[in-house]
This record gives C-alpha cells, structure tokens and sequence, in this order.
C-alpha cells in the first residue's frame, strides 16, 4: 500500500470514529441525528461503525459537517475536540495574553498578508517569536512534521480548529491567518471596554393557553384571540402572531421545566429537529421535538426518555407551529406596564 493510499486510510478511520463520537455524545440515538440532517440511515451507520463498513472522505464529512451546523473541519480533528463554535472557549482569557506584535505584514512595507497562504501567515507569525515545531504540534494536536511543515509555510492547509487553537496560545488572530484580514493580534483585546449592544424588537407576546408536555392528558388551549390572553411575555420576536404557552408535565424535561414558557411563531417553517407545538384534533396540545413525515404520519419525540415516540396522520393534525424560545417563568407579566 502506497504512502498516500495509508493516509486516506487513517483519514477516513477518523472521520468514521468522530462521526461515530458525535451521534453517541450529542443526540439522543443515531435516528435523532439522521433525522436532523436528512440523511439516510443505512449510509449513516455504515460510515459510523466502528470499525467503519464503509469509509468516506473529505467531500462527504464537508457535506455532513455542513448538513449538522458543525464547525468546518470538524470531522478531522482528533477524538474529544469541539463539534459546535459555541464549544470553544473564548479567547478572551487573561491567561493566555497575545505574545505577537500588533503590526500586520502589510505594514511592514513589502507583503500584503491577503496574498499570502494561510501557512505562510502562520510562519510569519510564530517564526520571529521563537515557536518550536514541538511546541506546535503540541498546541495544534498534529504531528511534528506536520508542525515544521508549518513553520515553513508549507504542508497541509491549517483548519478553523486549528486556527483557534493558535489563536488561544499564541494571540494570532484567527480571521487574520485564515483570511489575512484584519491585524495578526487577536480581534478581540482582554482590555477592550465592554460594550453591549441592545436587543431590538421586543414586545410583550400574550401567553394563550396551556401545553401539557406529556401525552397522558389533554389539554385545550384557551383559544384567547392574539393580543388577549392570561397576562404576557417580554421576548424579542419578528413574527407579529407570535404567542405564549405555559407548559406542565415532564415529557421534555431537563430542556423545558414545568411552568415555563415557549414563545411560538406560527409563520416560521418548521424544520426536522425543532421543538414544535402540536394541537391535534381532538383537543391535545404537547410539546415535542419535530422528527419526520413519512408515508402521511408526522413523527415527533420527548427528550425525556421515559415517554415514548408518539405520531399523528396528518388528518389528525390541527397545527403544528415553530418554537423560537423556552422563557423562565419569571419573564411573565400579568399585564402591559401602564
């Protein structure tokens, strides 16, 4: 087996191995995670198996990593790395002060950084400041070759994770050494003054009725016209039906708590994987996480595993809205401020 034949090898091993790692970490069952991405099951548990019965590569885990809302890259990285954006820490951490100088390569006079490759903005950047291919390769999680390859502006294009990495240890700021935009400092300064921006677009949305998140009651909502209904709920939201629920059981718990809230939009699209609410016919109204339609039924979940899968044939359905948010019970209001 040649070089590179062992290398897509040991590529499409890991990528099965963090698929298999991201259905068994962040979705309740792999019919959770084929759901939320429209794909097909067979293929999914073929390509996650372990060991895989079927490889794939990089054009395949982009499509998946795109299709999940992963970070790019993300079916590369080594076992126990972050999945989402939201995984990473911030690099504003005094812990980790920026050592490179705040001058771009541009201002040097002689190279615009933005006809640079990645690898040789990450060369311009760590090589004056001393940076071992050891040191590197500790801090991205790669190899040592890969690492002095690197420093030498060559060898594989970095990736967004790896980028963070950098920009976490040595302050490089990342958006500069993907896209050579910006400063080679970090974007954000751990001295910066904190300046948050306002929220725009609240309104008070009238709570309705009452949704039972199990589905060992019936409830009927209050059928309160929008605009009228027991008291209201401060939240910031562009569809102008919008509408409250108070929610009782435990069918969704620890996501949603009885006696919260959900803010419902019933002009957004409903998509599979959203938490939706659902009226049936004969006067039901629950809370459930949207699955699939199939063959005329539309099949929903509980997280809390101790309620089963319920579905509905679409003639059973009287609505079935988005949900845009889960409001602690204190946001309730019993009436518009005067």
């Amino acid at each position: 087996m040649t070089e590179i034949d062992e290398l897509r090898k040991q590529a499409a091993a890991r990528r099965a191995a963090r698929l298999d790692e991201l259905i068994r970490t962040r979705f309740e069952s792999q019919a959770e995670f084929i759901s939320s991405i429209n794909g097909n099951q067979g293929e999914i548990s073929a390509l996650s198996s372990m060991p895989p019965k079927k490889s794939f590569g990089a054009v395949k885990a982009r499509r998946i990593e795109q299709q999940a809302g992963l970070l790019p890259d993300s079916l590369e990285a080594e076992l126990g790395s972050p999945f989402y954006a939201h995984e990473i820490d911030s690099p504003n951490s005094a812990a980790n002060p920026p050592v490179i100088a705040d001058l771009t390569i541009a201002e040097t006079g002689t190279i615009d950084a933005s006809s640079l490759t990645p690898n040789e903005r990450l060369k311009a950047a760590l090589v004056p400041q001393g940076v071992s291919a050891e040191m590197l390769a500790g801090v991205a999680k790669v190899g040592a070759d890969i690492a002095s390859q690197w420093l030498a502006g060559q060898g594989p294009e970095i990736t967004l994770l790896d980028a963070i990495a950098l920009q976490n240890t040595y302050g490089v700021n990342s958006v500069w050494l993907l896209k050579g935009k910006g400063d080679p400092g970090v974007a954000v300064r751990y001295n910066d003054e904190f300046r948050p921006k306002d929220v725009v677009g609240n309104k008070l949305i009238p709570v309705v009725g009452m949704a039972q998140l199990g589905d060992d009651g019936h409830w009927s909502d209050l059928e309160y016209p929008v605009g009228h209904g027991t008291g209201y709920v401060d939240f910031p939201s562009r569809d102008k039906a919008a509408y409250a629920l108070q929610c009782e059981g435990d069918s969704m718990s620890p996501r949603i708590e009885a006696g919260e809230f959900v803010i419902v939009e019933p002009n957004t699209p409903v998509k599979p994987g959203k938490n939706v609410m659902l009226r049936s016919k004969d006067g039901r109204v629950m809370v459930k996480k949207f699955l699939y339609k199939a063959a005329g039924r539309t099949y929903l979940i509980s997280i809390n595993k101790a309620h089963a899968p319920i579905s509905f044939a679409e003639e059973e359905i009287e609505k079935m809205h988005f949900i845009r948010a889960i409001v602690d019970a204190d946001s309730w209001l019993p009436d518009i401020p005067a």
